[in-house]
């Protein structure tokens, strides 16, 4: 990786603040060093350059706050709030990449551990995503469809949620899906 400059920023610090992992008093302190350190800004091009065109990978499940950062450096996306049992049909947002679902009215307290279930309509097994961020004061999981996605999955999804609490398993919702523009 690249020297440490006499701030002590790394290759990985520039990558996270560029991947939008940093809370925001660290991203506010190197984007004041942008402006302090001809160094720093060097770096902040080098690496700013390799993450934007390796575009950053991004989970099928993420957390509120992997959201915002989506949303402050200006990913298009559209968003696709549902209840439980109920059917949407959601397309992407006109050349963007990202639908985001988010899975609301989930009875969540007391969780341990939450798995996303994704099936056809006819119970045809997709994939299984455990441990899974969830919010469980809010009752809520976010899932990032990418439109890529669209080259492996059929356009009609069945999600479903479990909560593991205590040991237990237990199925709590399912939301249906039809992504109307996949590819």
């Amino acid at each position: 990786m690249t020297a440490i400059c006499s701030h002590g920023v790394d290759a990985n610090r520039w990558i996270d603040y560029f991947a939008g992992e940093l809370d925001d008093e660290a991203g506010e302190r190197l984007e004041q060093l942008l402006f302090e350190c001809a160094h720093c800004a060097a770096e902040a091009e080098r690496w700013g350059a390799v993450v934007g065109s390796a575009g950053v990978a991004i989970p099928p499940v993420i957390t509120t706050q992997a959201l915002g950062a989506l949303e402050s450096r200006g990913e298009l996306m559209t968003e696709n709030p549902m209840q439980p049992g109920e059917h949407s049909r959601a397309r992407f947002p006109e050349g963007g990449r990202l639908l985001i679902h988010r899975l609301r009215g989930l009875e969540l307290a007391g969780a341990d551990s939450v798995n996303v279930i994704l099936s056809t309509p006819k119970g045809t097994p997709l994939g299984r995503f455990e441990d899974v961020p969830f919010d469980g004061a809010n009752g809520e999981v976010i899932v990032a469809c990418q439109r890529h996605f669209g080259e492996s999955f059929p356009a009609d999804i069945v999600f479903e949620i479990e909560r593991r609490a205590a040991g237990e398993v237990e199925l709590v919702a399912s939301y249906a899906v039809e992504h109307t523009d996949w590819l």
